[in-house]
């Protein structure tokens, strides 16, 4: 599978991207390992998650194992919240993911899935960090950050704004060009 390296400091997705990640992961899963299930990150890596298993034609299993509450982290390592199912066991797994930053919460789903007896699992994500832990199969890798598609801009006050997330990266940007 070809990644592509992304150069600018923060690069904005476009659902054609992700699209066009879901269907490489798919081809290279396909033909490396053929996955009979598909586990899910929530939040955001259930949406690339749901497009492979679609694209696969295999279940979609959700799990959600985080250290943020409301878009903050609040916990040093990732916990558990949602567990991976027992609908695993035997099973050859692709784990889904939006983006790996560290790897740390996909490394807990694995291990999750394991437990449980999955006969073989195998990591999958849209975008890494250059300075992370690499799953599986990724589509993009970069030394910035990414803006994905739904969860560019969020509701606050009743207004569409960017996410604070993105802000704060892009303030800090600013502020290493000063």
């Amino acid at each position: 599978m070809e990644v592509r390296y992304l150069v600018e400091p923060l690069y904005r997705l476009a659902w054609e991207d992700i699209m066009d990640s879901c269907k490489a992961i798919c081809q290279e899963a396909d033909a490396t390992f053929g996955p009979q299930a598909v586990v899910g990150i929530a939040a955001g890596g259930l949406i690339p998650a749901t497009i492979i298993a679609s694209i696969l034609q295999v279940d979609l299993y959700p799990c959600l194992v985080t250290r943020k509450r409301r878009g903050r982290v609040v916990h040093q390592r990732p916990e558990v919240i949602v567990s991976v199912s027992e609908q695993v066991k035997g099973r050859r797994v692709l784990v889904v993911d939006e983006m790996v930053m560290t790897g740390e919460t996909m490394r807990v789903v694995t291990r999750e899935c394991k437990k449980i007896g999955a006969r073989l699992v195998k990591t999958a994500a849209i975008w890494v960090s250059s300075e992370s832990w690499k799953p599986t199969l990724y589509a993009m890798e970069s030394h910035g950050y990414v803006q994905f598609p739904w969860n560019v801009e969020v509701l606050s006050a009743g207004q569409f704004i960017l996410n604070p997330v993105y802000q704060e990266y892009l303030d800090s940007l600013e502020m290493m060009e000063d």
